[in-house]
């Protein structure tokens, strides 16, 4: 709990939060709490979500044979993205309906307790389960506290989404590093105990998030919510004039997913081939995973200076050398390599959250839904075919693909010239 308390004041000094300027009757400070905990919340949610990366090789060594190792790693993964990812799309609809903390409460505990046990598995089956637990709880959670941390930022939605899904990347990476630390050191038979942080969080989120009936959702350029409420129109004649942007929203967020997925998951098994060991194979994860969180914070900054359609357009273009050569060198040049393509891949998640938001405004649960959950589930889903090649034609052909995919998806960018740009203020 100390490392949750440490990242809790690191939020506290660097982010300044003069930006919380919700019309509720709650206080300043009220708000400033809820934000904090809410964005703890999701740091020790995710580090939970990545906690399968990291004991990939484990489990296939205990679960697979050499000739189907790969598969089984892209059948684990795409088990979890059904639930995870999937998921998020009906608790993104329910979130729109239902406004109720136990969502988070349900997230953070389910997350806690099936990825903690997967060691104890005693059969890929087992894990499934496990891994559709975990799955569940990863669903529940994100869409609704994704858009309570929008509305909790208020005139600057996007800074506070790039915040709290930084908390997220913060746990993703460095979570797993302590929550495996004691079982690395004294055996994976601990593992099982490192549930209990998350089930104390479980239990103070309806302590702590209290939030008001009244508080705005709704989504602008610029985060400002309206002078006057918006009535709320049917989801699909808000979509349908604006459903091929939508779409190619999605398949950026989806086959982005499928690099960063696919490098978290089988680059893990790789280096544990090179020789690695298990600690320092999960410190380059939690470097590649940090460097993530680095690119989505700085996101929530580019966006409001930076023309959303090149913000875009340098993501896509400028990760995949960077990424490309980091797996042909090693030492340092590896690491800052793989670090600094990750931060600009990840420089443009926020953008499609928020542009997604604005589309559907009145619908943002499920906005967050299709770009967080649906498309990272497809993403998800689609390495288990990595795994089918990477058990082909070995691990090394396969990760130079998967670094190259995001240049594919550059020329869509086209589609997408005629909406909002973030950088202006709204009209």
């Amino acid at each position: 709990m100390q490392v949750y308390r440490i990242i809790l004041d690191f939020y506290r000094n660097v982010v300044s939060f003069h930006f919380m300027k919700n019309n509720q009757d709650s206080s300043k400070a009220s708000t400033r709490k809820q934000f904090y905990f809410l964005t703890l919340s999701h740091t020790v949610l995710d580090s939970y979500a990545t906690l399968l990366s990291h004991l990939q090789p484990l489990l296939l060594t205990k679960l697979a044979t050499a000739a189907t190792r790969n598969s089984l790693a892209g059948n684990f993964v795409a088990i979890y993205s059904v639930f995870s990812s999937f998921g998020q799309i009906l608790f993104g609809w329910l979130s729109d309906r239902l406004r109720t903390v136990h969502f988070l409460t349900i997230g953070v505990a389910f997350s806690a307790i099936g990825l903690s046990l997967l060691w104890l598995a005693p059969s890929t089956y087992i894990v499934y389960l496990l891994l559709a637990i975990g799955g569940i709880g990863i669903a529940a959670f994100h869409p609704q506290a994704t858009t309570y941390a929008g509305a909790l930022a208020s005139e600057q939605r996007g800074m506070g989404i790039s915040i709290f899904l930084t908390g997220g990347n913060v746990g993703r990476a460095l979570g797993p590093v302590v929550l495996l630390f004691i079982p690395y050191r004294f055996g994976m038979e601990y593992l099982v105990w490192e549930m209990l942080p998350g089930l104390v969080v479980a239990l103070l989120v309806p302590k702590v998030l209290r939030f008001e009936k009244d508080l705005d959702l709704t989504a602008s350029t610029r985060g400002t919510p309206s002078d006057a409420q918006i009535p709320k129109e049917p989801f699909w004649r808000v979509a349908s004039p604006r459903m091929l942007p939508l779409v190619v929203l999605f398949i950026i967020a989806a086959m982005r997913t499928v690099t960063l997925t696919g490098i978290e998951t089988f680059l893990s098994v790789h280096l544990a081939d090179q020789g690695y060991s298990d600690q320092g194979r999960s410190l380059v994860l939690a470097l590649f995973i940090f460097a993530g969180s680095m690119g989505i914070l700085s996101s929530g900054w580019l966006m409001s200076r930076v023309n959303t359609y090149v913000l875009l357009l340098v993501s896509l273009l400028g990760a995949p050398p960077l990424l490309y050569w980091s797996l042909h060198t090693d030492g340092f040049s590896f690491l800052a390599l793989l670090f600094l393509g990750n931060v600009i891949l990840t420089s443009s998640i926020t953008v499609n959250i928020v542009l997604a938001q604005i589309m559907l405004r009145g619908h943002e649960s499920i906005a967050s839904g299709f770009m967080m959950g649906a498309a990272w589930g497809v993403g998800g889903f689609l390495n288990k075919i990595v795994g089918v090649l990477g058990d082909q034609y070995g691990l090394p052909v396969v990760l130079d693909g998967l670094v190259m995919l995001p240049l594919v998806l550059a020329p869509l960018l086209i589609l997408l010239r005629d909406q909002p740009d973030l950088s202006r203020p709204s009209v």
